[in-house]
C-alpha cells in the first residue's frame, strides 16, 4: 500500500452494535453524572434521535468507550439494545493515549465539567500535541489555555471555590499574589460579594500591592481606580459583538476587557 492509500484511509467507520458490547474505560473524562442533564438528554433522544454517534475502539469482541458516557446512559435508560458507534481506527490511533486524546476535546466543552478536571484534560492535550497546536485543535483560544494550566497550581480548597464564588482566572490570579492559601481563601470569601467590577479593581490593586499590604490599603488603592477619569468611545456593531466575545472567552466584563486593551497598547507604546 502507498503513501496516498494510508493518508486516505478514514479515521473511523460507522457501525450499529449491541450496546452490551460497550465498556467504559477506567480512565473516562466524563466520570460524574449529572441527574438534571441527563434527563434532558434523554428527552432530547426521544425526540429528536441520536444526533452524534458515540466513539469507540475495538477491543476483540467488545467495545471502548472513548466519548460518549452520557449519550450512553441515556440510551441505557431509553432501553436500546443496538446503538450506531464511530470505530476509531487503530491504524491512526496507535495506542490508548490517542483516543483519550479524542475523549479529552470532546468533554473540554461539557458545562458541567469541573475546573480541575479541565484544567488537567488540557494538561494531557499540551504533553501530547505541545502548546502550539492545543489551543487549535480544543476550540480554545492560546490565553484562555494559560489560564487553565495557570490553573492547576491552585490549591483544591480554592478549585472547589470555582465558578460559585469566583473564576478560574481570578482565582489564578490571587493565588500568584497570595500564596498562603488561609489568606486566598479569606480574599476570595471577602470580593465574592463584590459586583464584578469590583473584584477586577481589588484584584489588580491586590497585584499592585502584594500580599503583605492591609486591607485597608488595597481597598484605597482600588477605590483610587474608580475615580480615575472615565473614557467613553464609539463602537461599530461588529466591534461590539467582538469585545463581547473576548470578553466571554477570558472570563471578564466587557469594560475591563476594554480597559486591558487599551493598557496593553499603552503599554506597548511605552506609556505606563
Amino acid at each position: 500500500m502507498n503513501q496516498s492509500d494510508e493518508e486516505a484511509k478514514p479515521t473511523y467507520s460507522l457501525r450499529t452494535v449491541p450496546i452490551e458490547s460497550i465498556v467504559t474505560w477506567e480512565e473516562a473524562q466524563a466520570r460524574t453524572l449529572d441527574t438534571d442533564d441527563l434527563d434532558s438528554l434523554v428527552k432530547s433522544i426521544q425526540s429528536e434521535g441520536l444526533q452524534h454517534p458515540l466513539t469507540v475502539q475495538k477491543e476483540g469482541r467488545q467495545y471502548k468507550l472513548m466519548a460518549g458516557q452520557r449519550r450512553l446512559e441515556a440510551l441505557r435508560r431509553l432501553g436500546h439494545t443496538m446503538i450506531p458507534v464511530l470505530i476509531l481506527n487503530k491504524e491512526k490511533f496507535q495506542d490508548v493515549s490517542d483516543a483519550k486524546a479524542v475523549s479529552i476535546i470532546e468533554n473540554i466543552h461539557r458545562k458541567n465539567m469541573s475546573a480541575k478536571d479541565i484544567t488537567a484534560s488540557c494538561q494531557f492535550i499540551v504533553d501530547k500535541m505541545g502548546k502550539k497546536n492545543a489551543a487549535k485543535v480544543m476550540g480554545i483560544s492560546s490565553d484562555r489555555l494559560r489560564e487553565y494550566l495557570g490553573f492547576g497550581a491552585v490549591p483544591d480548597s480554592i478549585k472547589a471555590m470555582v465558578p460559585k464564588k469566583i473564576s478560574r482566572r481570578d482565582a489564578t490570579r490571587i493565588c500568584k499574589v497570595v500564596p498562603q492559601e488561609e489568606q486566598a481563601i479569606r480574599t476570595i470569601n471577602k470580593i465574592s460579594k463584590y459586583t464584578a467590577p469590583q473584584r477586577a479593581r481589588y484584584i489588580q490593586a491586590l497585584e499592585q500591592l502584594g500580599s503583605s499590604a492591609e486591607q485597608s490599603e488595597v481597598a484605597r488603592l482600588a477605590n483610587s481606580f474608580r475615580a480615575r477619569q472615565v473614557l467613553s468611545m464609539r463602537m461599530t456593531k461588529s466591534q461590539a459583538k467582538g469585545l463581547a466575545k473576548l470578553s466571554r472567552e477570558a472570563e471578564m466584563e466587557p469594560a475591563e476587557m476594554a480597559q486591558k486593551i487599551v493598557t496593553d497598547y499603552l503599554s506597548n507604546q511605552g506609556i505606563k
